[in-house]
């Protein structure tokens, strides 16, 4: 039996089809860290330059014996029922050209198969449990709780019309929860001092931000900078939380 009294947990926002920058952030996470379970917080496939870079990343990854798993994103089912209907031969009138990249991508590479084993085991897992925190792709509703919260708000949940996102008004009833989903340009980190709350840790990597981990039991921050822009530094660099306040907290603890 495996000994986790010393393994470490990492969460690592949106992929986004950003194969490089994951490769890139499991190895310096692996380097510096060699005992981490990692956790995708999902939208693995769509939109970035690399899907196929990423099922084969994940897949050469778990091989090595690395423990690394990710939560169901809202870009996870619609990427998995489209490619369930493509490889059962069924032809859409329509199809958007995201969709369609994505499919010509993984059906070139002959990996139509290996994407459907991915996100057929990604999709059944709308939350998971590591350390001390509880991983979602959205986030939850605070009056209702994490138990309370439906499946598919934990999916897809976003704030509209302007309405203040969860993890400002989250009083951490429910633990520490952390998501991705929403796109920040630092990490978002809530709570008091010494507590965490609530976690955003999608920086917008496939929009030419970053690409970061959070690291649980150090409460602290590790990213790798987006290649979707023209230049940029190799390697992995600490940084901070953007300063966050909510109804009952005190500022976003340091990074």
């Amino acid at each position: 039996m495996k000994n986790t009294s010393n393994i470490g947990s990492a969460v690592i926002g949106d992929i986004h089809g950003c194969a490089e920058e994951l490769r890139e952030l499991v190895e310096v996470l692996l380097e510096t860290r060699p005992a981490t379970r990692i956790i995708l917080t999902g939208d693995l496939l769509t939109k970035g330059p690399d899907p196929c870079g990423v099922i084969r990343s994940i897949r050469d990854f778990r091989q090595e014996g690395v423990d690394l798993t990710s939560v169901c994103g809202n870009q996870d089912l619609r990427a998995f029922a489209l490619l369930v209907r493509h490889s059962m031969g069924f032809k859409p009138a329509r199809i958007s050209k995201v969709d369609q990249t994505l499919i010509t991508r993984i059906e070139d590479e002959d990996l139509i198969p290996a994407a459907l084993e991915l996100l057929s085991e990604t999709v059944d897992r709308v939350q998971t449990r590591v350390g001390a925190a509880t991983v979602v792709h959205a986030g939850i509703r605070p009056e209702a709780g994490l138990a309370g919260t439906i499946a598919h708000d934990k999916i897809h949940l976003k704030p509209s019309g302007g309405a203040r996102p969860w993890w400002k008004t989250y009083d951490g009833r429910d633990g520490l929860v952390v998501c991705g989903h929403r796109p920040v340009e630092r990490p978002i980190r809530t709570g008091r001092t010494g507590r965490p709350f609530a976690v955003n840790v999608d920086t917008g990597c496939a929009g030419g931000g970053h690409l970061t981990a959070y690291i649980i039991e150090e409460d602290a921050f590790l990213s790798v900078e987006s290649r979707q822009v023209p230049s940029r530094s190799r390697g992995g660099r600490e940084v901070a939380a953007e300063p966050v306040c909510g109804v009952g907290q005190t500022a976003a603890l340091a990074g």
